[in-house]
């Protein structure tokens, strides 16, 4: 979710929270509509690495708070478009403490450790952690040790567990009351925003603006899922070079040598790293829309973000065959091939438009409750829905890997189906990814040349899904009403609420 998504689900608490992480004391706060205009102004601020960087490197932090605010945002980072509910994600946080611990006790914890740097760095660090916190002296001098000595963050939990220190001392579990005190920081620091509001329960969210910069202060660079993936894609003697070089086993399988490297906490650019710079372009040929060309490093940087990429959402059951396509819809319109081939929702580039195509008349027919109208010919818009005074609405998708701009091939084809239509258009809509402002201009010149004073409206399929599935908490009509469509120009986010909250109500 983006920041702009969480706003409408955010009550005055939570979302003055977010506004005193951006704004200064003397700045006037507001009621709720005003809160959410202030966060959406300064959503590039919220978003800035650096702040980011600076707030979650807060020396004043204690320890055991630290490592519960890393285990919170990395929960959210595997988390289904990085949210969870409160309760689900305490669960997680849990788990991974409770695993950390267990795996500490494992005779074989360090079986694939180097024996002197962990000798070396256990030393260190229970000095660092006689008192049981680590001072912010410490910490940078415990960092400059890791990396000298090669030590993983997921190391440096294990020691911590077997000293007695993890999460807190005495290897006691971090509290409910202790994780609620830890997220509330987090939301005043602007870093997790809260929609308590949520359909189906309240969500802490990372947004998504927001993730490359904590994903940075972590040192995440991918699921662990998400690295098995890219690990399938390397031959077995690839696998068996990145072990030797790291100093690990090499017997097995190829499922095996990936299961190593996976519990020994081999990080996907190291295990890039060992590749030559060929094999990383063949890599890159293999993998949809990624760019071939450039250094060994900016081809291991292309890698890393296709499969950091890869969406962890799995496709819903469903009777309707159309449902994965609704699932899917703004991957299908932004012709998501790396997503699509990787959830094998298409077998070829072609399959990309009519899977858009299939969503959206399942948006119209299940989300909307609108019966679709049949069209003769081969050589007319994608969809057509009738309003009650016998008119009609075209549809027509446009999935695009870039932003649509509305040439004016296009515009010819939109008039065409207009004009040719037996009943006249009271409203024609665009379905595109994302659309450049400048398209609204060829809106306006559509609507004046249909010779049927057509509206014509261009709708990112995103905000379209939005509509489909909040319409009916802003209404107070059970049914959906096509005037929301009859409008000229960008339906963003914005016009859509005002035109819901107008019309349907």
């Amino acid at each position: 979710m983006k920041i702009a998504d969480c706003l409408p689900f955010m009550t005055q608490m939570y979302l003055s929270r977010t506004v005193d992480a951006i704004l200064k004391d003397d700045v006037p706060r507001g009621d709720e509509e005003r809160l959410r205009e202030q966060v959406r102004q300064n959503a590039k601020e919220l978003a800035d690495p650096k702040r980011i960087q600076e707030v979650l490197r807060e020396e004043t932090v204690l320890r055991a708070q630290r490592i519960l605010t890393e285990a919170i945002l990395s929960s959210l980072l595997l988390s289904p478009d990085m949210a969870c509910t409160e309760e689900g994600l305490f669960e997680k946080v849990r788990e991974f403490e409770e695993e950390v611990i267990a795996a500490a006790e494992e005779p074989d914890a360090f079986a694939f450790s180097d024996e002197h740097s962990i000798d070396i760095y256990s030393e260190v660090l229970d000095v660092a952690l006689a008192d049981d916190d680590i001072t912010g002296d410490e910490h940078r001098l415990l960092q400059k040790l890791r990396r000298k000595l090669s030590v993983s963050r997921r190391e440096h939990q294990l020691l911590e567990a077997k000293l007695g220190k993890f999460p807190k001392p005495g290897g006691s579990l971090h509290t409910m009351t202790e994780f609620r005190d830890t997220l509330k920081r987090l939301q005043g620091a602007g870093i997790v925003l809260y929609c308590n509001r949520a359909e189906g329960g309240a969500r802490a969210v990372l947004p998504e603006e927001l993730a490359p910069a904590v994903k940075r202060f972590l040192g995440f660079e991918m699921s662990p899922e998400a690295q098995a993936l890219l690990q399938d894609e390397l031959s077995g003697n690839q696998l068996y070079r990145v072990l030797q070089d790291h100093g690990l086993p090499v017997s097995g399988s190829k499922s095996d040598r990936s299961e190593r490297l996976l519990k020994a906490g081999v990080k996907p650019s190291e295990v890039l790293g060992v590749l030559q710079n060929e094999e990383l372009r063949d890599l890159c040929r293999k993998l949809p829309g990624v760019n071939i060309s450039g250094s060994k490093p900016e081809r291991a940087a292309r890698i890393i973000d296709y499969f950091d990429s890869l969406s962890n959402k799995e496709p819903e059951p469903s009777d309707d065959p159309r449902a994965v396509f609704y699932q899917y819809y703004e991957e299908f319109a932004k012709r998501d091939n790396k997503n699509l081939y990787q959830r094998k929702l298409i077998r070829h580039d072609r399959e990309m438009e009519a899977g858009f195509e299939e969503g959206t008349r399942y948006l119209f027919e299940e989300k909307l409750g609108l019966s679709l109208e049949e069209m003769s010919g081969s050589d007319h818009a994608d969809g057509c829905v009738a309003f009650p005074n016998g008119e009609v609405l075209l549809w027509d998708n446009k999935s695009k890997e870039a932003v649509y701009s509305f040439p004016n091939s296009h515009l010819k084809q939109f008039k065409r189906y207009i004009r040719d239509s037996s009943l006249r258009v009271n409203a024609f809509l665009v379905i595109v990814p994302e659309y450049d402002p400048t398209a609204r201009l060829q809106a306006i010149k559509l609507k004046h040349e249909s010779g049927t004073d057509t509206d014509v409206a261009l709708i990112s399929a995103e905000d379209l899904k939005w509509l489909a599935e909040h319409w009916e908490e802003r209404a107070n009509k059970d049914s959906f009403s096509l005037e929301v469509f009859n409008f000229t120009g960008l339906l963003d986010r914005a016009t859509l609420e005002e035109r819901v909250a107008v019309l349907l109500h």
